[in-house]
């Protein structure tokens, strides 16, 4: 990855006979409710920051939900790993890279000028798990630290932190990182703030 240390890793969710996009979207149909659960409560979040938003926020919320679909090999792992099943450093797919460094796990993609097109948080819950943002670092325009803290059902919980730069320009490169903390450790927004970071509790956007 380019001029940044991602740690990736990687399951196949392509059942036999069966497109993998088809997979991924029945997989996504889990105790999140599946699409028009997702659809509804995203347009419920935009409406109720603007009336205007229910002109476009449908259409929003039916791409964010492709972005749920596409995360879905990245949460399978992501789970698989907390549960003690550690994936091979390499390739995820087609455009996924792996890396585990020591008890780390994390999955990027990168590209020039595109839209990122995952949403791991979003496949998660839709697996079950509940992730409640410990804090949120703007680093530059349109690029976000994000760490989370997930509780999932049979499991203790565990850090994600994701890492988006959506790009500036047509020939930047937007860039999508996902990594699990496998130590059990959870940070509080406080021991965030301690890289010299600009930590709050929310996004600003």
């Amino acid at each position: 990855m380019r001029g940044l240390a991602i740690v990736v890793m990687g399951v196949a969710l392509a059942a036999c006979g069966q497109p993998s996009g088809a997979t991924d979207a029945a997989a996504a149909q889990g105790a999140g409710g599946g699409e028009a659960a997702f659809v509804d409560a995203c347009v419920g979040r935009y409406t109720a920051q603007s009336a205007q938003a229910r002109q476009w926020a449908p259409a929003q919320c039916a791409q964010e939900w492709t972005n749920v679909v596409a995360a879905a090999p990245i949460a399978e792992a992501i789970l698989a790993a907390v549960d003690g099943t550690t994936p091979r450093a390499g390739r995820m797919g087609s455009n996924i890279d792996v890396t585990v460094e020591g008890r780390t796990v994390s999955f990027g993609w990168e590209a020039v000028g595109e839209m990122i097109p995952y949403d791991a948080v979003g496949a998660l819950a839709q697996r079950g798990a509940t992730p409640t943002m410990i804090g949120c670092a703007q680093v530059g325009v349109g690029e976000f630290s994000k760490v989370y803290s997930v509780v999932s059902e049979g499991r203790a919980p565990f850090q994600l932190s994701i890492y988006e730069r959506t790009a500036p320009t047509g020939d930047a490169w937007s860039i999508y990182a996902a990594s699990v903390d496998l130590s059990g450790r959870v940070q509080t927004l406080a021991q965030l703030a301690r890289d010299g970071g600009d930590w709050a509790t929310a996004c600003p956007y």
